[in-house]
């Protein structure tokens, strides 16, 4: 039997549709009194317009122009990208109850599923959040801090130890693993030693096809075009992507939760004090329900919460490492520099970890290598979660706000040279800034956020960063091999994360007597954290 339209349903249906275009087609316009940006073009607004590939030096030109508060229109959805310290001080500090909202998209939402909600990157701002970034601190506290120096040390200590015998094509993948290694055991109580090549291997593809799909153009624009939603897996990779990425989350936040239960279950019985970790404090249900009197974390949230930590540790500090490692072998008089801050601390011996704080020139280092290439140059967007004016300009509820880290960190007007690396400004000036720049609203760094969603982890980071590069430029001069590319635009990948690509250094032992002071601080590091061993 042949369908049939029914009379006048033809042209119901071409009503409906031209209705629905039309309204698609207006919502494609600025609202009124936007924030400026470039000319749109009807049904698409600026989406032609944004490179796939480091929007965020496009960003910082069309600052130039279109000023500090920048509107866009992706499609129908508006977004807005801030190019200005004071700015995102005010919106995300000042008025973070308005500017806090977390809204990733489709395809994320397929990969969480079900675990959606308990997705730190996707929870709205509220108790529940506040919950999770309150049991996030028992490792970035103070208190935290003084538990986490052991582990600092050991995996420290075992890099440089892993780098008296490599060669410039495989010394990089140390810190790659250093950079496992280290959050691995705070967050979950696992040695990298005992998972193995084939875990670091999964870990790494696992958060590569996951950073593709969150990153813009590496994925389909399925939240602009939903129809993108309904194509058969064989025409949509991200399909396949997702299926894989979910399927290692489950499987791997799952061992994460069985280690830590195990360290807690040997604590409790008094079998065991050396040990414990993030995720084995939140088991410990008597402790979280005295604790701001929050409700005790499930064991499927305790699975969660660690394994949502642990990405988003890694891959940032594993970048942040990476870019400073490459800065300072460009740079030797810089690394001559830091070499005598050490060797006038501790000559004798690796420095310890409470030397950390001494270490003036160094953190300076380290400040002026994420401010000139940030991990994370455009942040993760915030939804806003109610209409709001700001500067004069309507900013409607729903719209995606981007800190334009890099725009933030490369203001001519605030930092001298600020495309070069200058560590001396942090020796000058805490935050970096140029003389008559006021500190107000600002920060050395802008790259771990800021207001009610801004990274916990920051203090945790800075530690571990310098404390292992201090004991690599004790024992060694990095030496480049080939010419080294510090341009942004050549030399460095990016998506959500932006890091140097594939470069070649040696790691030259500085006297035969250091090699003595490495073996040294690798057995009393070993000795007195055990576990760690890389």
């Amino acid at each position: 039997m042949e369908f049939q339209w029914p009379p006048g349903g033809i042209a119901l249906a071409a009503a409906s549709i031209c209705i629905i275009s039309i309204r698609y087609f207006l919502a494609t316009r600025r609202p009124k009194n936007f924030p400026p940006g470039p000319p749109t073009l009807p049904g698409i607004g600026n989406l032609h317009q944004i490179p796939l590939k480091q929007p965020f030096l496009k960003f910082t030109e069309w600052s130039k122009t279109y000023g500090n508060i920048l509107g866009l229109k992706i499609g129908s959805a508006n977004f807005v990208v801030i190019n200005d310290p004071l700015l995102m001080h005010e919106m995300f500090s000042k008025r973070g109850i308005v500017y806090s909202g977390r809204q990733i998209g489709y395809i994320a939402d397929v990969v969480m599923q079900e675990h959606s909600k308990i997705h730190l990157l996707n929870m709205p701002y509220g108790p529940e959040l506040r919950r999770w970034r309150t049991a996030a601190m028992d490792l970035f506290n103070a208190q935290g801090q003084k538990t986490t120096k052991p582990l600092l040390e050991a995996t420290s200590a075992t890099l440089s130890m892993k780098m008296l015998n490599t060669s410039p094509g495989n010394n990089l993948e140390y810190l790659k693993q250093w950079a496992l290694a280290t959050p691995l055991l705070a967050i979950t109580g696992q040695r990298l030693v005992d998972r193995g090549k084939t875990f670091i291997d999964r870990f790494f593809k696992a958060q590569t096809t996951w950073l593709d799909l969150l990153t813009p153009g590496t994925a389909p624009p399925v939240d602009l075009f939903p129809f993108l939603k309904w194509l058969p897996e064989s025409l949509a990779k991200w399909k396949t992507n997702a299926k894989i990425v979910r399927s290692y989350m489950i499987e791997e936040y799952s061992s994460y939760l069985k280690s830590a239960q195990s360290i807690r279950d040997k604590n409790a019985s008094a079998a065991s004090t050396k040990v414990t970790c993030l995720m084995a404090k939140v088991l410990d249900s008597e402790k979280t329900e005295k604790k701001d009197a929050t409700a005790p974390f499930s064991d499927d949230e305790a699975a969660w919460f660690g394994g949502v930590l642990l990405d988003a540790a890694v891959d940032t500090t594993w970048s942040t490492i990476n870019a400073l490692i490459l800065f300072l072998a460009a740079h030797p008089h810089v690394q001559e520099k830091v070499y005598r801050e050490l060797d006038s601390l501790c000559s004798d011996t690796p420095p310890p970890s409470h030397s950390i704080g001494e270490l003036k020139y160094l953190r300076a280092c380290y400040l002026e290598s994420i401010r000139l290439r940030p991990a994370a140059p455009t942040g993760l967007a915030r939804i806003v979660v109610q209409d709001d004016v700001i500067n004069g300009y309507f900013i409607p509820k729903g719209t995606t706000v981007l800190a334009n880290v890099w725009a933030l960190q490369h203001n001519p007007k605030d930092y001298d040279n600020p495309a070069d690396f200058v560590p001396e400004r942090y020796i000058h000036h805490p935050l970096g800034l140029k003389d008559g720049v006021s500190s107000e609203g600002r920060k050395a760094s802008y790259v771990f956020g800021s207001g009610r969603r801004m990274c916990t982890g920051e203090q945790f980071a800075e530690s571990a960063i310098i404390l292992a590069v201090a004991k690599l430029l004790w024992a060694y001069e990095i030496v480049p091999v080939d010419t080294l590319d510090l341009r942004v635009d050549t030399g460095f990948h990016t998506g959500i994360l932006l890091g140097p690509r594939a470069f070649k250094v040696n790691f030259m032992l500085r006297d035969a007597k250091k090699k003595e002071g490495i073996l040294q601080d690798y057995r009393e590091t070993r000795a007195h954290w055990v576990e760690v061993d890389t």
